[in-house]
């Protein structure tokens, strides 16, 4: 399907319409659906981005959300959607167990795809849907948002210009608390068949990402180790649930070329909510950046007069940083939607000029390779090489 054969959406010159339609509703749809309606508010876009239809799996439901996050229509004909040539987008945002059958369908139907992490139960799905995205040749893209805080793609530049010299370690944490009561009721967050794993696909799987993303480091092997602490939760009905994934998965990581990293991913650590961080050490300096103060970059170099050397922080809010000139004026903050409305409008634009987009479904493939590389180690005990 070429956009450029559309025809566009209104008179006068408008911009020609890029029709999306969003495929879930719940937290990830309310993100994903506020990011396609605010990047032309914010951002100069090739195309006129047109929220167009809501699909989910009970009509009420998603008419409600269709009308509150600002698309035209609902349905819970996924087929009838997928049939229709209007529709250039098709974004994913359900459970892990669907991710496969629904992007799959979507391919078939040669539309774009943008798929929310982790891309898949397993590895080899993963790997066949980056096949066929190839096959097809349609543009995809994985919802590893937190590529796009200002202030880890200045980590990402400031690390490939060489400011931090060879990268030598990376400590990595995702840390929250919404499962230390033992009396939250399961969800299909808790449940491996829905999910695949715990706070392991849930949050490292973004650790991983991020780390390839500000590195550019592959990974070669990993050793991990896992644990439940609550093995039930109410079901909502009156009875239990057991609880089958992880509540926090930590694991240590050779990468190639020499450097090394621990990770640590926990859904029951009292008192985090989002903190999400990543430090990592060169043979020059440092920097290090927590989601939970997502405009602050912690930043060290020797380089540094040596009785001011000091970790010091710079403020990624102003206009020479990545994206933040098209928000507020400067030292005024951005926030966590941000991240998204990002993501789209980086998608947008290589679909219109054919530039490359990362992270795509190759990058997912990795992600889950490492995932999975790392669940083996729990069962063996030993370190295991990560698939190619």
């Amino acid at each position: 399907m070429s956009l450029a054969s559309q025809p566009n959406a209104a008179a006068g010159g408008d911009l020609p319409a890029l029709h999306i339609a969003m495929v879930g509703h719940a937290f990830m749809g309310r993100a994903h659906g506020n990011a396609w309606r605010q990047a032309n508010r914010f951002f100069d876009l090739p195309f006129r981005i047109v929220p167009a239809v809501v699909v989910g799996r009970h009509a009420q439901r998603a008419a409600e959300a269709a009308h509150k996050l600002g698309f035209l229509h609902a349905t819970t004909d996924l087929d009838a959607v997928l049939a229709d040539p209007s529709i250039h987008v098709v974004d994913v945002c359900t459970p892990n167990d669907s991710h496969h059958a629904i992007t799959m369908a979507a391919l078939k139907a040669k539309k774009h795809v943008v798929c929310e992490k982790p891309l898949a139960m397993t590895l080899a799905q993963a790997k066949e849907m980056a096949v066929l995205a190839k096959k097809q040749k349609v543009r995809v893209g994985l919802w590893h948002n937190y590529r796009r805080a200002p202030a880890t793609m200045l980590a990402a530049k400031m690390i490939a210009r060489g400011d931090l010299g060879a990268i030598r370690q990376v400590r990595a944490s995702y840390l929250q608390d919404w499962l230390a009561d033992g009396s939250v009721p399961a969800s299909w967050r808790t449940n491996k068949k829905t999910c695949g794993s715990g706070a392991h696909g849930d949050l490292n799987a973004h650790l991983i990402d991020l780390t390839r993303a500000l590195t550019g480091l592959e990974f070669d092997s990993v050793c991990g180790v896992q644990q439940t602490f609550t093995k039930e939760r109410p079901d909502g009905a009156g009875g239990t649930a057991k609880v089958d994934v992880d509540d926090a998965f930590c694991f240590l990581a050779k990468f190639k070329g020499g450097a090394i990293g621990t990770y640590e991913a926990t859904r029951v650590a009292p008192g985090r909510k989002n903190h999400n961080c990543i430090e990592i050490s060169g043979e020059k300096g440092s920097i290090r950046w927590n989601l939970e103060r997502m405009n602050e970059l912690e930043v060290f170099s020797f380089a540094d007069a040596r009785d001011g050397q000091g970790f010091r922080t710079v403020m990624v809010m102003d206009g020479v940083h990545p994206y933040a000139a098209n928000w507020w004026p400067d030292g005024h903050i951005v926030g966590y939607e941000h991240t998204f409305v990002h993501h789209v409008v980086d998608f947008v634009r290589a679909l219109h000029d054919g530039s490359a987009f990362a992270p795509g479904f190759d990058d997912g493939v990795v992600v889950q390779a490492v995932l999975e590389a790392a669940l083996a180690s729990v069962k063996s005990g030993k370190w295991v090489k990560v698939a190619k």
